[in-house]
């Protein structure tokens, strides 16, 4: 698949088929996700990726983040009632996605910031190499509210949650959203 068109065609997806997600198509995606930048090559993220009975557990576990982000979302939505409804019902089945993956980075001696971002370039490509092979994911970092208790799920010290990332075959095609106009500053040129 061409870069410029999955960048651009690549949506966040919040309702799945319940269509398995064999492993080794899995393996394919991290794989090439995996080549991503980071930090002085430290390479320091970890996913977890969880499906059958763990994952049903963990669903349930990160279900509870709603309630965090509930007022919230009915401040910035307070005209749009059925987008507090609908986000409420994605993270009570996180879609009915066959796959989550939990993003972790390990602590590195270069801080938070950078170990932040190396984590995220990873998700990224993540989510255009899934994409690509016919996958739709959707990057939430609410989850991260409930970050001790994933944690203790998963069995993982010393290490900071970043971001869940439900994964399947899409049951949906949303919208194009529309990009925000004056983002980028070009100085110096003639």
């Amino acid at each position: 698949m061409d870069l410029y068109r999955a960048i651009r065609e690549r949506r966040s997806i919040r309702k799945f088929k319940k269509t398995a997600v064999a492993r080794d198509v899995l393996e394919k995606i991290f794989e090439v996700a995996l080549w991503a930048p980071s930090g002085m090559n430290r390479q320091n993220w970890k996913f977890f990726v969880l499906a059958g009975e763990r994952k049903e557990e963990l669903v349930s576990i990160a279900a509870v983040s709603f309630e965090y982000l509930e007022p919230e979302l009915q401040i910035r939505f307070v005209d749009k009632p059925k987008i507090v409804e609908a986000t409420r019902r994605f993270f009570k089945r996180l879609g009915g996605a066959p796959v989550v993956v939990c993003a972790y980075f390990e602590p590195a001696n270069m801080g938070d910031v950078n170990s932040f971002q190396n984590v995220a370039a990873a998700i990224q490509n993540l989510l255009l190499v899934a994409y690509a092979e016919g996958l739709g994911s959707c990057w939430m970092t609410g989850p991260v509210t409930v970050a001790e208790e994933i944690s203790r799920f998963l069995g993982v010290d010393d290490m900071t949650l970043v971001a869940v990332i439900p994964m399947g075959y899409p049951d949906e095609t949303p919208r194009i959203p529309p990009r925000r106009p004056d983002r980028v500053v070009y100085q110096g040129f003639e």
